[in-house]
């Protein structure tokens, strides 16, 4: 059964039985997908933006995931990341 946590805003995290879904509202600014650089760790996702070399933001989850493979896209100023449970 899915579950949902919300304690930031521009964050939303869905959770299943295989995959953690982590969607980032980045619409006020101005980013484009080659920009950006998506870290993780077993807990946190760690957003840089590569141009400016600072973190959008880091973002902790509710379940421990793996690191690699992640994938990720910026659709309509909405970033959208999907990492594997651990």
């Amino acid at each position: 059964m899915p579950s949902v946590q919300i304690d930031d805003s521009d964050v939303d995290i869905l959770t299943d039985e295989t995959r953690v879904h982590v969607y980032i509202d980045l619409r006020g600014l101005d980013l484009k997908e080659t920009s950006l650089a998506i870290r993780a760790d077993i807990s946190t996702v760690y957003v840089y933006n590569k141009d400016l070399r600072n973190v959008i933001k880091i973002v902790r989850l509710p379940v421990q995931v793996k690191s690699f493979p992640l994938s990720y896209y910026l659709r309509n100023g909405v970033l959208g990341i999907t990492l594997e449970r651990l």
